[in-house]
C-alpha cells in the first residue's frame, strides 16, 4: 500500500511540476529563457546539453556557466539550482550537467553527461544521457534515467535548422505505466546582420497541443546583448540581458505567466579556455 502511494503521489507530483513547462521545468540559461526557450537551432553554450546537444560542437572554447532561479513562479518550492561544463576534445564536445529542483517533499537531482560531434561541414548531432534521482519526503525515491538526441543542420550561413528528442525512448517513473514527458522540437534559426538573431520553434509534447515559441537578441557594443520571446499554450512573454566582460557573461532572464505571474533567473558563465 505504501509503495502503491508512493509510485502514484511521484507520478502525480512529478507530471504537475513539470506541466508548467512543457516537460522542462523552467528552462536553462538565461539566453533561452530570454528567447521564450526557442533555443534548439541556437544551442550555441553549454545548456545545449539540455535543449540540442548537436549545438555543443559550436563550442571552441572551455566554458562552465551555473544558473540560479530562486522561486518559479514566486513560489520558492520551484527552486532550480544548476551548473554545466562543455569541453572542446579533438574530434567533438563533451558536456557535463549538475542541476537540483524542488525542495524537502519532492526533489529532483539530475546529472547530465551529453556529447556533440560533426556529421559533415553542414550537418551535426548529438545525444544526452540523462541520469536522475526523485526523493519523495519520507516516502521513498527512485532513479530516473532518459535519452535525447539532436541534430544542427547548417542550410547557409546565416540560417540553421535544429531538432531534437528528449526522453526518446518513453522512459517511465518507476513501476508506473504512465511515461515521463516526451518532447520533439523543430526551429530555425536566422542571423540577417552580424549583431542580430530571430529564431522560432515549434514544440511538441506527446500528452499536449504544440507550442509556438520565437525570440530577437540584438547585441549592443558588442559587450550587451538583448533578448525578448513569446510563447503560447499558455501564453508566456520572457525577456532577458547578457553583459560580457573579458571572459566573462553575467546574464539575467525572466518570464511572465498569464496566471502565475513573473519568474526571476540569473547565470554567470566563464570562458577557460582551450583544452
Amino acid at each position: 500500500m505504501r509503495k502503491t502511494f508512493f509510485w502514484s503521489t511521484a507520478l502525480h507530483l512529478c507530471l504537475f511540476t513539470r506541466s508548467f513547462s512543457s516537460g522542462d521545468h523552467n528552462g536553462r540559461g538565461t539566453k533561452a529563457i530570454g528567447l521564450a526557450n526557442s533555443f534548439v537551432a541556437v544551442a550555441d553554450n553549454p545548456w545545449a546539453i539540455a535543449y540540442n546537444p548537436a549545438g555543443l560542437t559550436q563550442l571552441k572554447l572551455l566554458e562552465v556557466s551555473t544558473f540560479f532561479v530562486p522561486q518559479q513562479f514566486g513560489l520558492p518550492e520551484l527552486k532550480t539550482v544548476s551548473v554545466a561544463a562543455a569541453i572542446p576534445l579533438e574530434d567533438f564536445t563533451a558536456a557535463v550537467e549538475l542541476e537540483q529542483f524542488g525542495f524537502t517533499m519532492y526533489k529532483e537531482s539530475t546529472l547530465r553527461l551529453g556529447l556533440g560531434m560533426d556529421v559533415d561541414s553542414r550537418l551535426k548531432a548529438g545525444a544526452t544521457i540523462n541520469l536522475g534521482r526523485l526523493v519523495l519526503g519520507n516516502y521513498g525515491s527512485t532513479n530516473l534515467a532518459t535519452f535525447d538526441v539532436g541534430l544542427l543542420g547548417v542550410i547557409q550561413e546565416d540560417i540553421r535548422i535544429g531538432f531534437s528528442a528528449r526522453n526518446l525512448f518513453g522512459s517511465r517513473v518507476g513501476q508506473t505505466p504512465e511515461r515521463l514527458p516526451q518532447v520533439f522540437c523543430l526551429g530555425a534559426n536566422y542571423g540577417p546582420l552580424r549583431d542580430l538573431t530571430i529564431v522560432i520553434e515549434m514544440e511538441k509534447d506527446a500528452r499536449f497541443p504544440a507550442i509556438v515559441k520565437g525570440g530577437v537578441e540584438q547585441s549592443i557594443f558588442d559587450f550587451v546583448k538583448v533578448r525578448v520571446g513569446v510563447s503560447n499554450n499558455p501564453d508566456k512573454f520572457s525577456a532577458g540581458v547578457g553583459l560580457l566582460y573579458e571572459s566573462i557573461e553575467f546574464g539575467y532572464a525572466g518570464y511572465s505567466h498569464v496566471d502565475l505571474g513573473w519568474t526571476h533567473q540569473i547565470e554567470v558563465s566563464f570562458t577557460l579556455g582551450g583544452v
